[in-house]
């Protein structure tokens, strides 16, 4: 029995299947010729089979359950907070300055006090977030040019600071080993390729 199994291995062709192969327990998933699992669909060939594992349980149930946890922040959007928690540090100190010397000489409590309010609020970062999503489109529109699809804007940046990139296209290029060798065009600039 052929069965498709891209959607979990990410192979082009059909995996073939025999219950009558003897398989380790710790055999890799592409390695399992006795199983078949679900979300993949048979091409040709019949074949019976016993369910074993359900729902999240299954190596599909695994992936959907990996898509459903929380993203990890990007070095991007640390330092966007980073930057902008510490504009705000900026802004108590200098509006607590200020209402300081104003008292020290000699204005009026309150006077002093609303002239702090609108310094503070006159130095928040109020237009930080659409200067960043106005620049993070920008590029956006330059990579769609490109012919690439971009999701998450935050990503953009990440992806322009890259300085390692290992790709693996399974099934079609890969020969099953990894191999790390520098890149003749960008060796400058410390940039390796990684190739399977």
């Amino acid at each position: 029995m052929l069965v498709d199994e891209s959607t979990l291995t990410g192979e082009s062709f059909p995996a073939e299947k025999d219950a009558a192969l003897p398989v380790p327990p710790d055999a890799a998933l592409t390695d399992r010729a006795n199983s078949v699992f679900l979300g993949t669909h048979v091409v040709s060939g019949t074949g019976r089979a016993v369910a074993v594992l359900a729902e999240r349980d299954t190596e599909f149930g695994a992936v959907s359950s990996e898509l459903e946890k929380k993203r990890v922040t990007t070095a991007f959007t640390r330092g966007s907070t980073r930057f902008g928690v510490l504009l705000i540090w900026v802004m108590v100190v200098l509006t607590a300055f200020i209402f300081v010397v104003n008292t020290i000489f000699g204005r009026p409590l309150l006077e002093s006090l609303l002239f702090s309010l609108a310094l503070a609020v006159g130095l928040s970062p109020q237009m930080l977030p659409a200067i960043i999503s106005v620049s993070l489109s920008t590029g956006a529109r330059r990579m769609a040019r490109q012919q690439v699809i971009v999701k998450r804007l935050d990503a953009i940046e990440d992806l322009g600071a890259l300085t390692v990139l290992c790709t693996d296209k399974t099934g079609t290029l890969t020969e099953s080993s990894v191999e790390l060798t520098p890149s003749t065009s960008m060796a400058a600039t410390a940039t390796w390729c990684c190739s399977s």
